[in-house]
């Protein structure tokens, strides 16, 4: 099966789940939903990942019989498979006209709450919500057709935050239920595994097709519910994904999603590499304060050149006055290891005094 080997490869490569950590999946009870749950159950049990899994299901109150019916299977299945399972309902329509929001608008708002509190109950670290490659796909798409500029393009990432900052309080409108039935709202312990931590949004099967999602669920012969709304064309994502796209493939171009795809993965280490740019900028300003250079290390955009290494350290020669000291490639080969993924907690020595360090997310450069 497919799904979960490229789903533990990105888990590794990314380092989107902490070992030892629990992850909160976010469950619908569609395909995508229900295959990320599979999968990380699945993986969960890895020794090398070892994380434990939760998973949450909010019925938004749009869909009547059919909304109740997927809570009914989303509880079913985590008991089937042993998963710690939360919920609750809202009603989407009334806080979409107290707000003075569309409902979308309002979904989303109370679906980030509901799963933020969800996740701080629980004590998990990290949301996993189910967006495949096929989701970044269409989003850069549709982004690229409403005039989107190049931050617009990553589309969606692998990762990304979970926040309600300067957002108004939705949770009077979102009732938490026990087995179905209304029960009291949950306390947040006072002290959890992830206090003072912020929640963020880990993707998984990004990199996974949604063909190779159904596969899978065709594989382990898994049943999954099925939203209506998504076959309605005249919600913008919905006419792009069934009309707009295949007229691409067949009239323009066979590779359209591969293209679009890559426009996104360079979109997203553009802004990568601007923010760790900016780190580097803040540590620089940092120097005369805390008597060191303190520089993050890249999470996804790869390892720093040799010419930017050549720079930092010519900058300290002149800070520190070390005008003699030769750093040469070699030193500058031994300096960049330190900002690998297996750079470790070790240390090297430099020309002049000088000592680089690596500790945990940053390299710390110093006179010795």
């Amino acid at each position: 099966m497919r799904l979960p080997l490229k789903v533990a490869s990105n888990i590794r490569a990314r380092k989107l789940i902490e070992p030892g950590s629990r992850i909160l999946v976010a469950l619908s009870g569609g395909p995508d939903s229900v295959a990320l749950l599979l999968c990380l159950q699945e993986l969960g049990h890895k020794r090398d990942l070892g994380f434990a899994v939760v998973a949450a299901h909010l019925n938004h109150g749009l869909r009547g019989t059919r909304a109740k019916h997927d809570a009914t299977f989303c509880r079913k299945l985590c008991t089937k498979l042993k998963v710690d399972f939360i919920e609750a309902r809202c009603d989407t329509p009334t806080a979409a006209a107290h707000l003075k929001r569309s409902g979308e608008e309002t979904g989303r708002l109370i679906r980030r709450a509901f799963l933020s509190k969800a996740a701080a109950i629980k004590a998990c670290r990290s949301i996993a919500v189910a967006h495949h490659a096929d989701d970044r796909i269409e989003t850069v798409l549709y982004r690229l057709c409403r005039g989107t500029g190049l931050a617009g393009l990553e589309g969606i990432g692998w990762t990304g935050p979970l926040s309600l900052h300067g957002e108004p309080d939705v949770n009077r409108w979102i009732a938490w239920l026990q087995n179905g039935k209304p029960a009291d709202e949950p306390l947040v312990p006072k002290r959890t595994s992830v206090l003072g931590e912020p929640v963020g949004v880990v993707r998984p099967m990004l990199g996974c097709s949604r063909e190779e999602v159904l596969e899978y669920l065709r594989t382990k012969r898994q049943r999954y519910c099925t939203d209506e709304t998504n076959f309605d064309t005249r919600i913008p994502r919905n006419a792009i994904r069934r009309l707009v796209l295949p007229v691409l493939e067949d009239k323009v171009h066979a590779g359209v999603r591969a293209a679009l795809w890559r426009l996104a993965e360079e979109a997203e280490l553009h802004a990568e590499r601007r923010a760790w740019r900016r780190g580097w900028l803040d540590g620089i300003a940092a120097i005369a304060a805390r008597g060191f250079l303190a520089l993050p290390v890249p999470r996804g955009c790869g390892m720093p050149t040799l010419d930017e290494l050549a720079d930092v350290t010519n900058l300290l020669k002149a800070l520190w006055q070390m005008k003699d000291a030769e750093v040469g490639s070699k030193h500058l080969q031994s300096l960049r290891s330190l900002f690998g993924p297996s750079g470790g907690s070790r240390q090297i020595a430099l020309p002049g005094g000088i000592v680089a360090e690596r500790k945990e997310g940053e390299v710390w450069i110093r006179r010795n």
